[in-house]
């Protein structure tokens, strides 16, 4: 019998944040796999910290590039290992920071081995912005207000912000210029959301210098509390 694939979402950086079913599948699993390369690999096993000790842990290339080929490549030779152990009958769990469907990479690997024929689950974390939106202690949307998550440092994703709460996700390198293009827009920034070195910013111009990966920016509906 093969092994089952687990997306499993650790939530935002606080261990107490984790789902019971998220720690019940890191240990009932073998193997555990996370992100080689960027700021996730470390974060992800410091969650799970000691429910991930005594297994086999497994480290997947996933660089941090727009390059598709290049992640094609990465992709494909990580679900590849990983088969190779599902095929042995060994779960494997692979640990993403927040939820696993919300910009993920772990969905790249759940999507080649479910076409592959192996039986994928995901279990669900709390988000990054809900984990930020708590911090600052504030609402994500209220009544009739929609919800817009968007990729911030992606060509083109903030030429047209429109109305509701923005959550501007994957800001990287681009901080400092998407904090100037929310110039009056009553923004807040989150560093590290729950995490033991999380940093708050109320009002985004306290930022004066680029943040760290794990940043997240929530601007409210114009609408709220009177804004413009």
């Amino acid at each position: 019998m093969k092994g089952i694939f687990y997306a499993v979402g650790v939530g935002p950086g606080d261990p107490e944040l984790m789902t019971i079913k998220a720690v019940k599948t890191i240990e009932k699993c073998s193997v555990i796999a996370v992100p080689a390369s960027g700021a996730a690999s470390n974060a992800a096993l410091a969650i799970a910290g000691e429910h991930a000790k005594g297994k086999i842990i497994l480290e997947c290339d996933m660089p941090m590039t727009r390059d598709q080929k290049v992640l094609d490549s990465c992709h494909d030779k990580s679900a590849a290992e990983i088969a190779g152990y599902l095929d042995k009958g060994m779960d494997v769990a692979f640990l993403t920071i927040g939820d696993p469907s919300v910009y993920s990479t772990v969905m790249y690997i759940h999507r080649r081995l479910g076409n592959a024929g192996y039986e994928t689950r995901m279990i669900p974390g709390v988000t990054s912005f809900c984990g930020a939106a708590a911090s600052l202690n504030v609402s994500l949307c209220e009544k009739d207000e929609e919800l817009h998550v968007i990729p911030a440092s992606y060509p083109g994703a903030m030429d047209d912000l429109g109305s509701g709460t923005l959550v501007l996700m994957k800001s990287g390198k681009s901080i400092m210029k998407v904090k100037d293009q929310l110039a009056g827009r009553k923004a807040m920034m989150v560093e590290c959301a729950t995490m033991e070195n999380e940093k708050i910013y109320r009002d985004l111009d306290e930022l004066k210098e680029p943040s760290g990966y794990f940043s997240l920016i929530i601007v409210p509906d114009k609408g709220r509390n009177g804004g413009n």
